[in-house]
């Protein structure tokens, strides 16, 4: 038997609790065991939390109840405690702030179950794309956040490029045909920042300049 791959086992713990919850609904609508796959549910929810702190420390605190209902990852207050201490500690860090683009069209033009399938294969690219220590968490429907513990400038902007061409470069035509996802990502290190919120709102400053200058970009860029 082989090593075991936390990421392999927090994708299939995933699946299951959207299988579990798909049978929850389905259970409360037309009648049956209700009790045992909510039990089951719980117990999914509860791997998936461990997953995520054996990752990194500063989801030490984390509480079920601070998890985005969809992807599983930390949510927007969960994300700002983690970027607390992150700011707390010694270390260098960057921060990142990302969307998908034209993400409100998605719902519009096609349907909400397949906007929330991109967030869901968005969020699976995330995990993959970050190292062991660092923070990922959904903080609206279309945006995310990233905390790259001892990566800033270059390095920073080497994790943005990979999950942003990760993105690119997946066959989104088996949601639908013709469909194209890209990301728009801003990133910043820790330098003159007091809180959460400052350095959080220069992230988001920059990604919105990669939105506003064409999307399907990283700012500031290595040319900067």
């Amino acid at each position: 038997m082989g090593p075991v791959n936390p990421e392999k086992l927090r994708d299939e713990d995933l699946r299951l609790a959207q299988l579990l919850e798909q049978a929850l609904s389905q259970a409360q609508t037309h009648g049956g065991p209700v009790s045992l796959l909510e039990e089951a549910l719980r117990l999914a929810q509860e791997r998936n939390l461990l997953l995520l702190k054996s990752r990194s420390t500063l989801l030490d605190e984390v509480t079920p109840g601070e998890l985005d209902e969809l992807t599983h990852l930390p949510n927007a207050k969960a994300f700002s405690t983690a970027l607390e201490r992150a700011l707390a500690e010694e270390g260098d860090f960057s921060v990142v702030f990302f969307s998908i683009d034209q993400f409100d069209q998605l719902s519009n033009l096609f349907s909400a179950a397949l906007a929330d399938e991109v967030v869901l294969r968005v969020a699976g690219l995330v995990t993959r794309a970050l190292r062991r220590g660092d923070v990922a968490g959904r903080l609206e429907d279309g945006s995310f956040g990233l905390i790259l513990r001892g990566a800033t400038g270059d390095r920073a902007f080497g994790v943005c490029e990979r999950l942003r061409m990760a993105v690119f470069k997946q066959d989104w035509n088996t949601l639908h045909p013709g469909l194209k996802v890209t990301l728009s990502l801003g990133h910043t290190g820790r330098s003159g920042h007091r809180s959460a919120s400052e350095v959080l709102a220069r992230a988001r400053l920059l990604q919105a300049e990669a939105s506003s200058s064409g999307q399907n970009q990283t700012f500031p860029g290595s040319y900067y």
